[in-house]
């Protein structure tokens, strides 16, 4: 049986761009087309197995699958089967990806949180104060580079569930920081606009003919800025713990 498999990334279309593996089989026959059975199966026994039935290559062809192509989301410890008699596994390909250790990652160095995006997922762009998806990790705020599937409830999960538990935290921690950077920039907006607004009620004389209104407007600046000194504090504070 001239039955080739290899394990590659892809961009998985079906899951917003999200970086998938996909496992494509090659009938390597110059004339003679193959049958076969075979098997996705799950290593850590929380998934079924997909099997399929006389699938049938023709020579020089190939087939792919993954998360697009068949619903499986492959993750380290999958494999997939040729199956002979009686289900029996007469070849196998298991998931083939480079796996950094501990804080070798070239480009995150362990945090697993996307360089372009410091982990939040998105951009802001100072010239037009806005946020957009993150383009390198389509929105996952994880480092693309060292990233690679693992199943809850699988060895390796445990084995990184502390990291994992870090990246979420530096994540949520991430996100309030956005909010809090988009909430001062409207509050400086705010600012501007009120205190060019309290100037033209000077110019019209609006501070002394209507003097409750002229306070009122003061007061409000008051309450604007003292938010805004105190979202600064906040921000400084979360800041500092990155």
């Amino acid at each position: 049986m001239a039955l080739k498999g290899t394990f590659n990334w892809f961009n998985s279309l079906h899951q917003g761009g999200r970086k998938a593996i996909t496992f494509t089989l090659y009938c390597d026959n110059i004339f003679q087309s193959e049958t076969f059975d075979c098997a996705i199966i799950d290593g850590s026994g929380q998934q079924p197995p997909q099997i399929r039935r006389q699938i049938t290559l023709k020579a020089k062809q190939s087939f792919k699958f993954d998360f697009d192509s068949c619903g499986w989301d492959w993750c380290i410890g999958d494999y997939f089967a040729i199956l002979g008699k009686n289900d029996k596994i007469q070849k196998r390909w298991d998931v083939d990806v480079k796996v950094y250790g501990s804080g070798e990652c070239p480009d995150c160095h362990g945090t697993q949180r996307c360089k372009e995006c410091n982990g939040s997922g998105t951009i802001y762009h100072k010239q037009i104060h806005s946020y957009s998806q993150c383009a390198i990790c389509n929105g996952t705020g994880v480092c693309q580079t060292c990233y690679v599937p693992i199943r809850n409830g699988s060895n390796l999960a445990h084995q990184v569930m502390g990291n994992t538990q870090s990246l979420n935290s530096n994540q949520n921690r991430q996100r309030k920081i956005n909010a809090i950077r988009e909430e001062i920039v409207e509050l400086q907006s705010k600012v501007e606009q009120a205190e060019w607004d309290r100037r033209m009620m000077q110019v019209r004389g609006t501070d002394i003919s209507s003097r409750t209104v002229y306070s009122s407007h003061v007061s409000l600046i008051h309450q604007y800025k003292t938010r805004l000194i105190h979202l600064q504090s906040e921000l400084q504070q979360l800041e500092n713990m990155m």
